[in-house]
Formats: C-alpha cells, structure tokens, sequence
C-alpha cells in the first residue's frame, strides 16, 4: 500500500492548481481581456464582477434586494479546477454566455482554499425538486446574513431549471456546468490579494508573452491554445520555482 500523496501526485485527473481567466468583451465588462489582465498583474489582486454567478438567486425575489445587496450574495471570483492541459477546451465552446479569453492566470490550489476559495456547491435538479431548498437557502439573508453572503455564492444547479417564486412555469431547458470543476471566492471576502508564489504560469497569446512576462517576472507565460510541449521547458522551470511535486500537466 501507498501513502495518498504518492498516489495523488500522479493523478493526472486531479489538477493542483485552479485557472482564474478573463473575459472577451461583452456588455457590462469595464475592460477587454487582454486590459483586464494587465490590471490584475499591476494591482495584484482579482476584484469581483458585476456578475451574479450563483443560481441560488432564482430561489427569491431579488427585484426586493439593492443592487449591492445582490452582488453580496449571489457573486464571486470564479476560477476552474480544469487540469492545464485541457483548459484551451474552455475556450472552444460555441454560444456560451460567458465569453472566456486566452488570458489568465494560474494558481496554486491550496494556497487559494486557505484563503477562502471553495468548490461549487452542486445542487441535482435532475427531478425538479429543488426549488424549496433554494428558497430556504435565501430565507438565510434575513435570518443569518453573514452566514448567507459565504453560503450562497457557491450555489449551482446541474438538470432541471429552478421555477423561481410567482413564476407560473418552470423555465425550459436543463443547466449542466459540473464539467467546469468550478471554484469561488465569495464578494463578501473583498478583492483577493496574490503574490507571485501563489502562482505557477500565466495564460496568454503566444505573440503577447514576453509583454506580459515584463509586467510579472518571475513568472513565465503560455498559451492555453497551445500544445503544452511547446512549453515543457517552462514547465519544468515553473515547477521548479515552487518545488512542485504534483504532475503539472
């Protein structure tokens, strides 16, 4: 028999590391992707969207919330526990709602959990059955508002859509992102704060790494678009920055 982590370092399936990319350009974003990333680098930090990411918010009538009563529940910094090798999959998906651009940043997974970034919280919609779970969960906002601001955030449903309060039928159509492996960091925390050590590559256009490569240093820069062999040497160098012992790809 073997200890766990023996057998975890080998499991390509399991990813150390969670990808936070930014946005093409689409209505209500303040910056292209390739701006936003160069902000994120200057200000060391990632800022929550205007977003409302969490589908705990068909569970009540958020029309009675102020809008930023509504980003304090139902927003947050995402990011994918997608392993590196297939995050350009991310980027190949035809009508998405969110437009994802090859421009992000890399992060090592257990230093963003100890700073309060958490797997989704997936609800089986498969029956049509959770649509009072979701309205006792937003009961939490009155009751137990700290609680319900680190709580909501995380919520996602997977099958049958929610049937929100007064609606007269349920919406059409099933919901599925289980596959993003998603993870969130709840706006009530404030801006997530990083250094250069919680980070282990950058993503960006081939043509636009050594400008990027400028604004970080030491911290190399790919492009998720590409084979990861055009990058072994990167790597290999990126891991050995912080003594990684994990497969990396």
């Amino acid at each position: 028999m073997r200890d766990i982590n023996d057998v975890l370092y080998f499991r390509a399936d399991i990813s150390p590391f969670l990808v936070h990319m930014t946005r093409s350009r689409e209505a209500g974003d303040a910056l292209p992707a390739h701006d936003a990333l160069e902000t994120i680098l200057q200000q060391r930090q990632l800022v929550c969207g205007p977003t409302l990411v969490s589908d705990a918010r068909f569970g009540m009538y958020t029309r009675d919330l102020e809008p930023d009563q509504k980003q304090r529940f139902f927003s947050a910094i995402c990011f994918t526990e997608t392993p590196l090798s297939e995050v350009h999959c991310l980027l190949e998906i035809a009508y998405r709602g969110v437009g994802l651009a090859p421009y992000g940043l890399v992060f090592l997974k257990e230093p963003l959990a100890t700073l309060g970034v958490s797997p989704v919280l997936y609800l089986n919609n498969e029956n049509a059955d959770k649509d009072s779970i979701l309205r006792a969960l937003c009961s939490l906002i009155d009751e137990h508002p700290c609680e319900a601001a680190q709580i909501l955030p995380l919520v996602s449903v997977f099958g049958q859509k929610i049937q929100p309060p007064g609606a007269p039928t349920r919406p059409a159509g099933r919901v599925d992102f289980r596959w993003e492996r998603e993870w969130r960091y709840p706006y009530v925390n404030g801006p997530l704060q990083f250094t250069e050590t919680q980070v282990f590559i950058g993503l960006c256009p081939h043509e636009e790494i050594s400008d990027f490569e400028t604004l970080f240093p030491p911290v190399g820069f790919i492009d998720p678009r590409r084979s990861m062999k055009w990058y072994a040497t990167k790597l290999i160098e990126a891991r050995q920055r912080l003594d990684i012992k994990f497969s990396v790809v």
